[in-house]
């Protein structure tokens, strides 16, 4: 399921959502504290004797599985676990946490999620439940987009920190040769700049984030089949990616299925595909995650594509980072829309 359908599905299967700017308690104080925690972290609030049992287990199964486009085990989220009564000022200031809580007293399971209650970003989802049957059906059917909002949380407190470290050349060429806008951090430059293409990339001694942008003529809906999608980006990156020895070129690997969903991209109907890419002739690889859609202005496909290379490195995080910034991406000097 895509993102852009397991929001639809949250809306339908909550019982109460509640999203808030912060409590009463803290609008009086006029202020809230920097969210704290490390990224990706889930703080979980549940009585101990309930985590060590069916709830705990589930919880950690779900929010501490592998993803499946991962070819390395690192979780979607590591979780930290406390008690309710432990749950004090030092750990109302994590980012992201979940508050499980079962009472006889309640009528019926009920999901709440609020958004800056003791710090800023962070999201509070709390599951109110009268027994352990009704959590674990709520939990079930919700569990997905839980995790959606947590991730989006994540996007949305690196990419404001990107803001202020924005390589405002780089937004300008992207301008004038494709009309749309990203946020690039420093350390960010471009590599290529070829006809419909350009290659953005910043390498460090150990680590390389990179992003292609590119486009190509619309024909009809097939350009969205990621078989498709696939032979282009191989042949983009053989033209223009080549490997460290002759003869060699990035392309998508063979080894690790590709994920691949029809979803939605800042508003644009969208196939995502996610997926291991390796070198041709040479023992190389890391993850990557891409985006093609139709520029409608333009009548042409637009494929923003980011990837990691990093040996014996945690990629989570990494693929994190690139996802922000595409979280920055718009249109510009698009034609507005028309009214009905």
């Amino acid at each position: 399921m895509n993102r852009f359908q397991t929001i639809l599905f949250f809306l339908t299967f909550i019982t109460i959502l509640s999203a808030c700017n912060n409590s009463g308690k803290n609008k009086q104080k006029g202020m809230l504290f920097t969210s704290g925690g490390r990224t990706s972290e889930v703080l979980v609030v549940m009585n101990n004797q309930n985590w060590k049992r069916i709830a705990g287990d589930t919880v950690r199964n779900t929010l501490g599985a592998v993803p499946e486009w991962q070819a390395v085990p690192e979780p979607e989220y590591m979780i930290s676990h406390i008690s309710k009564v432990q749950f004090g000022t030092v750990y109302q200031k994590f980012r992201n946490i979940l508050i499980i809580e079962f009472k006889p007293e309640f009528k019926k399971a009920k999901i709440l999620v609020k958004h800056n209650v003791w710090s800023k970003p962070q999201t509070v989802v709390k599951i109110k439940a009268p027994d352990m049957k009704s959590f674990l059906k709520i939990y079930s059917e919700t569990y997905v987009q839980i995790m959606d909002i947590y991730h989006r949380n994540e996007l949305k407190r690196i990419a404001n920190a990107y803001k202020g470290m924005k390589v405002k050349t780089l937004g300008n060429k992207l301008k004038n040769k494709f009309a749309i806008d990203m946020v690039f951090p420093k350390g960010f430059f471009i590599a290529t700049n070829g006809a419909d293409f350009m290659w953005i990339r910043r390498p460090t001694r150990d680590i390389e984030e990179g992003v292609f942008i590119y486009t190509y003529p619309y024909t009809d809906t097939s350009n969205f089949n990621y078989h498709r999608i696939i032979a282009i980006r191989d042949s983009i990156t053989k033209k223009y990616i080549p490997g460290p020895i002759d003869n060699s070129y990035m392309k998508v690997s063979s080894v690790f299925p590709p994920m691949h969903t029809i979803t939605e991209f800042k508003k644009n109907y969208a196939t995502e595909v996610r997926s291991w890419w390796d070198v041709k002739g040479y023992a190389m690889g890391g993850p990557f995650i891409s985006y093609t859609f139709v520029d409608t202005v333009a009548n042409r496909m637009m494929c923003i594509d980011g990837y990691i290379k990093a040996p014996r490195k945690d990629k989570r995080d990494l693929m994190l980072h690139l996802e922000a910034i595409f979280s920055t991406f718009e249109f510009v000097n698009k034609e507005p829309e028309k009214k009905n």
